[in-house]
This record gives C-alpha cells, structure tokens and sequence, in this order.
C-alpha cells in the first residue's frame, strides 16, 4: 500500500468503536489496526484517515485534551439517504435531515463516535439557474 496523499486524524478514547463506524456506514476500510492507531481508506484512494487513542505518548498533550471536534469531515457517497437510512437503522441520530443544495449537492450532518462531524454528500446536478449565474461557462 502506498502513502496517502493526504490524511486527516481522529483523536478518541474509542479508537475500534470509531473505525466501526467509518466501515460500517462509509465504506472505508482498515489498512492498519494497532489497537491505539487504526488507518482507514475507501479503495485505492488517495488518502487516509486515521484514528489515534488520546493520550496516547505520541499524541501532542494539547490535542488529547480537547474532547470536542471542531473539524467537519465530507464523505462523497453515491446515495445520501440510503447512508442516512442505514445511520438511523443503527441508532445513530442525524444532526440534519438529508437536503438538496441548489449549488449540487444532497447532503446531512451526523457526527462519529468521537464526535467530529461528517457531512455526508451525495453530487447532484445544480439548480440550472443557479449554474447559469454561478458557474463560469465553457
């Protein structure tokens, strides 16, 4: 498996119940599992997320002391309200209900087990008045 591109990381004192989560409802695979440090990657993809145990000594002591996220995370998936059916069918509850943007997106907010917010997207066409005063031409 080669590096990732980019990386983003969760700090949680549930790493597995964590990963759980991204695989069970994003389609995201384990590359690693050390117990303390778990990586994660849809396919061939580019980059990783990783998850890392607060506390843990190789975690700065600034980081492992903040308890809320303040990052927001976006999946693209093929369809957002089957993924936020599956959310609520596994008892997660959704920050915001599935909607369509003008601008060409369906997507909710829902939080892991950590409590960093994912805003879960689905591409869709934009509102072609919108497109026609917001997109360039070509």
């Amino acid at each position: 498996m080669q590096p990732a591109a980019f990386g983003a990381t969760v700090v949680t004192d549930r790493p597995s119940d964590v990963a759980a989560f991204y695989t069970q409802y994003l389609d995201l695979q384990v590359g690693i599992d050390l117990g303390w440090f778990i990586t994660l990657r849809r396919g061939t993809a580019d980059w990783e997320l990783a998850i890392c145990e607060r506390g843990h000594p190789t975690v700065p002591a600034a980081v492992s002391a903040q308890t809320e996220s303040g990052s927001v995370f976006g999946f693209i998936v093929d369809d957002a309200d089957k993924v936020a059916a599956l959310l609520v069918e596994g008892g997660v509850r959704l920050e915001t209900e599935p909607v369509t943007e003008v601008f060409g997106q369906r997507h909710f907010f829902v939080r892991d087990p950590a409590g960093t917010w994912l805003d879960v997207i689905q591409l869709v066409e934009p509102d072609p008045e919108w497109a026609a005063a917001n997109l360039p031409t070509t």
